[in-house]
């Protein structure tokens, strides 16, 4: 049994089989396996019939050819209105904090404002009682 890869019309690898030793080897066909020096795979291999071997990409150059593009779904309408109402609560969290800090100011404040009213009303008590001197 021998080992066959198969080529297409354009010369580029797309299958192999195994076949009897006694078998005559396809025309689109070779025994010689796709791969480099090394043993490893080659990128997008090519038969090259007049140097009876394979032809290789780069890994760049496989990488610039096959990449798709990242693409970004679009969002739905429902997560489109999530994203609004984190914002609005966002926003409101923001606008809570601010009163919740202008409500603490203007409570000091009147509390302030009781204790000198309430010096003012002893100092007139005071006074009335010393003939209003």
């Amino acid at each position: 049994m021998k080992q066959v890869y198969f080529y297409d019309e354009n010369k580029k690898f797309i299958s192999y089989d195994v076949i009897d030793d006694t078998a005559e080897i396809p025309a689109n066909a070779t025994t010689v396996e796709p791969v480099d020096s090394n043993g490893v795979g080659l990128y997008d291999p090519t038969w090259n019939e007049s140097t009876n071997s394979w032809n290789s990409l780069t890994e760049d150059e496989w990488k610039k050819k096959y990449t798709v593009p990242e693409v970004k779904p679009e969002p739905t309408q429902e997560e489109q209105a999530a994203a609004q109402q984190m914002l609005a609560v966002a926003d409101l969290q923001g606008k809570v904090v601010t009163l919740t800090s202008t409500v603490d100011k203007l409570s000091k404040s009147n509390n302030e404002l009781n204790a000198t009213l309430a010096q003012i009303m002893l100092q007139n008590a005071t006074n009335a009682k010393n003939g209003g001197k």
